[in-house]
């Protein structure tokens, strides 16, 4: 094996091994951006929360303030019938009623001066929730946008690896590149190619025998007892 294939050889798995990589990036984007998606929605999901219970509490206040105007208005008109009844019996049931009312109103008034304050609670703590919330989501827009561009560079870089391939292929053997493209393969994912590291083989560490280091040292290129994977001996 000459130094110039062997070159060769580390040249062509660095342009694969950076696609592997780029390639099992890029399958990891649709996960990361749909949890940015979500993310975005559960922000958004709690300003609409947030002013809705600002809204119901509103209802129920004009609810109530309604229920005020039609007693007050049932009152007045039983003050001015009143004056019209004769019996004591119908006049004195005229004048309960109006006092019930009245207590009534009391007690729907006293409870929307608690229903004021919590609406002013409610204002407040919707408008801080949108303020973070909005914050929030402008980041998380930004980080699917930069998710987008960084997708775009990925496959733009595939691209270039697969168009500069035939290039570093010139020159391999075809018995070496057949057993290379074998191992690249390999359900590990790990290099095809590695360097003997004191006696020891760099993909799976395990030591070789006497006869593969040997061999190594001629220059040549022998697969590793254990893993089979391809070796090398640098020119120390």
């Amino acid at each position: 094996m000459s130094d110039a294939n062997l070159t060769a050889l580390l040249r062509l798995q660095d342009a694969d091994m950076r696609k592997k990589d780029m390639e099992a990036r890029l399958q990891l984007l649709p996960k990361e951006m749909d949890a940015l998606i979500a993310r975005r929605d559960k922000l958004n999901s709690e300003i609409v929360k947030a002013a809705d219970a600002v809204k119901q509490e509103e209802l129920a206040i004009k609810k109530r303030e309604n229920e005020i105007a039609q007693l007050t208005d049932k009152s007045q008109k039983l003050q001015q019938q009143s004056a019209l009844v004769k019996k004591n019996n119908e006049y004195q049931a005229m004048l309960a009623e109006i006092a019930d009312n009245k207590f009534r109103i009391g007690e729907i008034e006293e409870e929307l001066l608690e229903r004021f304050d919590k609406l002013e609670q409610l204002k407040s703590d919707a408008e801080k929730i949108r303020k973070q919330n909005a914050l929030a989501m402008r980041s998380t827009r930004s980080e699917f946008e930069e998710l987008l561009e960084f997708s775009k560079s990925v496959k733009a870089e595939i691209a270039q690896l697969d168009a500069g391939r035939p290039k570093l292929l010139a020159g391999i053997p075809d018995d070496l590149l057949s057993t290379y493209s074998r191992l690249l393969k390999g359900k590990d994912g790990s290099a095809p190619v590695a360097k003997l590291d004191n006696g020891c083989c760099g993909n799976c560490h395990m030591r070789v025998t006497t006869q593969t280091v040997n061999e190594l040292s001629k220059g040549k290129l022998e697969s590793c007892d254990n893993c089979q994977h391809l070796l090398y001996m640098d020119g120390e």
